[in-house]
């Protein structure tokens, strides 16, 4: 089983911590509105509202067997954020993402779990749209950089397994006790369908005519 630091005699250092990633994000929206014109009210707005279906939508999951969750489009909404806006705000977007998906179900076993499953493996939602100014075919763009951001996260997150299960935080209904294996079918047991579920969406739209012409956020 996968220990939930909720359950655990460690409560207050997640408390310390969820407050801690509160007072940085109150402090990094204060620094942007002083320091940038750039991030208008609208865009503000749009952020907000794309991160904020993002969290609820993150709610709406399927638990799997040996640990891990797959949602349905939960990452859409600052993706789309990501693409439209590019890599400066679609940093700030994924960075107060991962604070929130701390905040609201926080499983760490060490800083640097901590660090791998939140702040980079939802930071890099920046790259969505990396692709958005070499490819101009949108659909293809897209496509590919919600891909290579899925890939990177997987990443993260396959680094942070192999830490968790080398301390023996694996299932003994799993058939292997390998740290690696274990966390390469763990993680890609829930990103793989995440990825799917949000090009099943993200493709059809890239076609609309509300997408190829720029008209979602003006």
């Amino acid at each position: 089983m996968l220990y939930n630091l909720l359950a655990l005699e460690t409560t207050d250092i997640v408390v310390m911590i969820s407050v801690v990633a509160l007072l940085l994000l109150f402090a990094l929206l204060f620094l942007i509105g002083k320091t940038t014109a750039a991030l208008d009210t609208k865009k503000l707005s749009v952020i907000a509202l794309s991160i904020a279906l993002t969290t609820t939508l993150s709610f709406l999951k399927v638990q799997l067997p040996f640990g891990g969750s797959v949602t349905f489009f939960s990452l859409v909404p600052v993706i789309i954020v990501a693409y439209y806006y590019g890599f400066y705000f679609g940093l700030l977007t994924g960075f107060v993402t991962s604070l929130l998906q701390f905040i609201t179900s926080p499983w760490i076993l060490t800083p640097l779990t901590f660090v791998l499953d939140y702040i980079f493996a939802f930071s890099l939602i920046c790259v969505a749209g990396i692709f958005k100014k070499i490819i101009k075919e949108k659909t293809l763009s897209l496509t590919l950089g919600t891909m290579l951001f899925f890939l990177l996260r997987f990443s993260m997150h396959l680094i942070s397994g192999i830490v968790y299960f080398k301390h023996g935080v694996i299932s003994d209904a799993f058939p292997t006790s390998n740290a690696f294996i274990y966390s390469l079918c763990y993680n890609l047991a829930y990103i793989l369908p995440d990825m799917i579920f949000a090009l099943l969406f993200l493709i059809p739209f890239s076609r609309t005519k509300t997408f190829k012409n720029d008209l979602l956020f003006k």
